[in-house]
């Protein structure tokens, strides 16, 4: 499916052609678990997708910040993975988005949040 025919949903998680990594570096072809969605002023259409990255790099996993995700027939993963929780990528856009891979349960997506609050505590 076309990126530009589609429209995501919080708690999908989208194939993603093209991105920046928080280091500012190029990204692309990557999973990430939208967690909320910027629409225009009539709450209509969808102007960006505010994510967490996916990934299944086993030396990370144990990072602080990074949530456990375990591949099931749900979110229909690869393999056994975690979300760094750790920054929010912003500014993609339907056309971004490759297709939908799957999604994560809302108790999952609380947990992303709750890594996320208690990464921005240890800023304070």
């Amino acid at each position: 499916m076309e990126g530009n025919l589609m429209n995501c949903e919080i708690g999908d998680i989208v194939l993603i052609s093209n991105f920046k990594y928080s280091d500012g570096s190029d990204g692309s072809l990557h999973s990430f678990v939208v967690i909320d969605v910027e629409k225009d002023e009539l709450e209509v259409m969808p102007l960006e997708y505010l994510c967490f990255l996916i990934s299944s790099n086993k030396s990370k996993e144990s990072l602080p910040h990074n949530v456990p995700l375990k591949k099931d027939n749900i979110n229909r993963l690869q393999r056994d993975s975690h979300v760094k929780c750790d920054y929010i990528y912003e500014g993609i856009t339907k056309d971004d988005i490759l297709m939908v891979v799957g999604l994560v349960t809302p108790e999952q997506l609380e947990s992303f949040w709750d890594a996320f609050d208690t990464f921005l505590d240890g800023l304070e």
